[in-house]
């Protein structure tokens, strides 16, 4: 029995020890990083949470984490996290669905979690990995305003081509009735320079028939 004692002690050395690694792996982490427990309760939040969300560490911890979540998604809240801990596994959050934080400001930004079942000695925690994707967002929005632009452009330049091709037949029209019409201006400029000079214009002739032998 008398080993039991230092065994216990190392064992509880080694139990801080990890610990505080956990922590400051948590804290040096460059997502947001909250941690809850069963109820909901923010029981450890890292640096990056504090600038993400704009609370001090001491006005988060101890809140419900709802605290985070638009006013629109709370009433769901609790029982998604109900689900989690039903079937606790690391997923990411809302698969499908698109996420949002709220800031201590009352603005809004669209978000990625991953969610991560933690044991531990008061019972299973959550740890959810928060990704602020605003420029994410931006970058799409703007890709997909660029391709619809592209698109737009691609009409215009089909249209401008059926334009030019209609003028090209235009020009070819134009050249094949260029010689007929030139002809007959000129043949009224004759006719006319005729009745000028008071002349006749000469009738055609009607050909003679055969006589009957």
């Amino acid at each position: 029995m008398s080993g039991a004692g230092p065994d216990r002690d190392h064992r509880n050395e080694q139990a801080v020890a990890a610990e505080q690694r956990f922590r400051l792996v948590v804290e040096a982490a460059p997502s947001a990083m909250v941690m809850v427990d069963r109820t909901g309760a923010i029981v450890m939040v890292n640096a990056q949470a504090e600038r993400m969300f704009g609370y001090p560490r001491d006005q988060l911890l101890g809140q419900s984490v709802e605290i985070l979540v638009p006013a629109r998604y709370r009433a769901h809240h609790p029982g998604l996290r109900e689900t989690f801990h039903g079937h606790p596994r690391t997923r990411p959050m809302g698969a499908g669905r698109e996420l949002y934080g709220l800031r201590k400001d009352g603005s809004e930004f669209p978000i990625e979690i991953g969610l991560n079942p933690i044991e531990t000695d008061e019972g299973l925690m959550v740890l959810s990995s928060i990704v602020d994707i605003t420029e994410r967002k931006s970058a799409e929005a703007a890709l997909r305003d660029s391709d619809r632009r592209l698109q737009e452009l691609h009409a215009e330049l089909l249209h401008v081509s059926r334009l030019s091709a209609m003028g090209q037949m235009a020009a070819m029209v134009a050249h094949e009735l260029n010689q007929p019409l030139t002809a007959i201006s000129n043949y009224m400029e004759a006719i006319n320079a005729v009745l000028d000079r008071g002349g006749e214009l000469p009738l055609p002739r009607t050909p003679r028939r055969p006589r009957n032998s």
